[in-house]
């Protein structure tokens, strides 16, 4: 068979058909290419007689001696890495030397199609831009063992549970996020691999043996992968909260002198109870949204009094500014003697404020009480660049396409002269719409603007990588494929 078969465009058949869309109808393409030929070639047939046919047994037995010596590679650029006919080459000469047949012969048409079905489905696989490069030479190494299968088993191009197809579904899985050869995850796959060749004559318990121990390194990895994941987003999102504490705490006491004594209670303890508030409930809790009330209430009290509002104001809640700041240090875990004394130095200098204004309960200008709710509000209704800021990032954020979410595979743009990279992306920063990309091993290798990310998949530089049954896309197009040149 020509290599041409494989160079269809997938662009003019966007709608697959697959086994399980349309079950009869994949069906009846399948068995329609495997068992009817051209009429040409059914005249050939019938002129070349059966004792001119390698039978199947004759097939399965030059398969398994082709097995461990035929090698193939993924070369990328190269424009077929597959020849059918010159594979079909070294199995009918395999199959000549091994009965000792001089006069020459051939497989038959059932046996000849199910091998170019099967090339078809690995062409496929070579098309795949979901499967690196490394993955798929490791693929190819299972062309043999797939084709003896599909001879033995009628039911292995329906039945997507069948172990071999498992296998391969599993070799990509695990694979979805190695670059090279050199990886240790791809080393321990071409040794199962490799066992599966030694081992895999005509009985499927290979396939099984192997599908037990990729799952078993699927385990591994994935438990690998989340716990250093989870230290890595863990600091990410600590270093984020400090940008953030520190943030709130530059623009709230911009142009706002702290007294001395004050200090550490506002730049140490407080802002510390600010991080652990942050990481604990987030920017859209109470907790956060009190916390950062009270830093606003708190450097919006810490100055002279000009005027006997701001006087009475003081004098009235200055106490329970002072009890709400202790309660809360309070439930911290940082050391109560040195809070203790911070909180003290604060209600000193709120008392000190108040004695040096000037003003007294006995002044005889008139002064209107306006009286409120009981309690503080923490709520700070004035627009805050954070703020501003998370609503840009926001617009940015919803701009990206559906696919991109945290646990999504790519392919990274990492520069004009860098290679791409296979990365997960962790975790996305909702307040400055930075994207943070881990390798399989959940450490931390780039961070991207999510536009910046939306124009790179949009010109091709990165792209999404489905981590999906390649044997169920592959068969698809396949299928689609005969269908569309019938």
């Amino acid at each position: 068979m020509s290599a041409d078969i494989y160079n269809f465009k997938n662009s003019k058949h966007p709608g697959f058909i697959t086994t399980d869309t349309d079950p009869e109808y994949a069906s009846q393409i399948i068995n329609d290419f495997i068992r009817n030929s051209s009429e040409s070639s059914n005249s050939a047939m019938r002129a070349t007689g059966s004792k001119h046919l390698f039978n199947r047994q004759d097939v399965l037995k030059a398969l398994s001696s082709l097995q461990l010596t035929y090698k193939a590679e993924f070369i990328p650029g190269q424009k077929v890495n597959i020849n059918t006919d010159n594979f079909k080459s070294a199995l009918i000469n395999s199959m000549a030397k091994l009965n000792n047949v001089a006069v020459p012969k051939t497989m038959n048409q059932i046996d000849s199609r199910t091998v170019d079905f099967v090339e078809m489905i690995f062409g496929a696989f070579l098309r795949d831009k979901n499967i690196s490069n490394a993955i798929k030479t490791l693929l190819l190494k299972l062309q043999i063992p797939v084709i003896k299968t599909s001879l033995l088993d009628t039911n292995f191009f329906y039945n997507d549970k069948h172990p071999a197809r498992n296998v391969l579904d599993t070799i990509a899985h695990i694979g979805i996020g190695i670059d090279t050869k050199e990886n240790t995850v791809y080393q321990t796959m071409e040794l199962i691999i490799d066992q599966l060749l030694r081992g895999f004559d005509q009985n499927i318990i290979s396939f099984h043996t192997a599908l037990s121990s990729l799952n078993r390194l699927t385990v591994i990895e994935k438990e690998k992968l989340d716990q250093n994941e989870k230290i890595t987003r863990k600091n990410i999102i600590k270093e984020h909260a400090r940008q953030i504490v520190l943030t709130q705490l530059q623009y709230h006491t911009m142009k706002k002198p702290i007294p001395k004594p004050v200090q550490p209670l506002i730049l140490k303890y407080w802002s510390t109870l600010m991080f652990h508030t942050y990481i604990r409930n987030g920017k859209d809790s109470k907790e956060w949204n009190e916390a950062v009330g009270i830093l606003k209430l708190l450097t919006n009290t810490l100055h002279s009094i000009k005027e006997k509002n701001e006087w009475w104001s003081l004098k009235t809640t200055y106490k329970e500014i002072v009890y709400t700041v202790s309660e809360k240090l309070n439930s911290t875990k940082q050391c109560k003697e040195k809070m203790f004394m911070a909180v003290r130095n604060l209600e000193r200098i709120y008392e000190t404020i108040l004695e040096k204004s000037g003003f007294t309960e006995d002044d005889d200008e008139s002064f209107e009480v306006i009286e409120t709710e009981a309690g503080l509000t923490f709520i700070d209704n004035e627009p805050c660049p954070i703020a501003t800021k998370a609503a840009a990032a926001k617009e940015k954020i919803n701009r990206l396409p559906p696919e991109v979410k945290p646990n999504a595979w790519f392919e990274i743009y990492t520069g004009e002269d860098s290679t791409v990279r296979r990365l997960k992306l962790s975790v996305i920063i909702q307040e400055n719409a930075k994207l943070i990309f881990v390798d399989r091993l959940g450490v931390k290798v780039i961070e991207k603007d999510a536009d910046t990310f939306a124009a790179e998949l949009a010109a091709n530089q990165s792209f999404f990588l489905a981590d999906h049954s390649i044997f169920n896309h592959a068969l698809s197009q396949v299928i689609t494929s005969i269908a569309a040149s019938r």
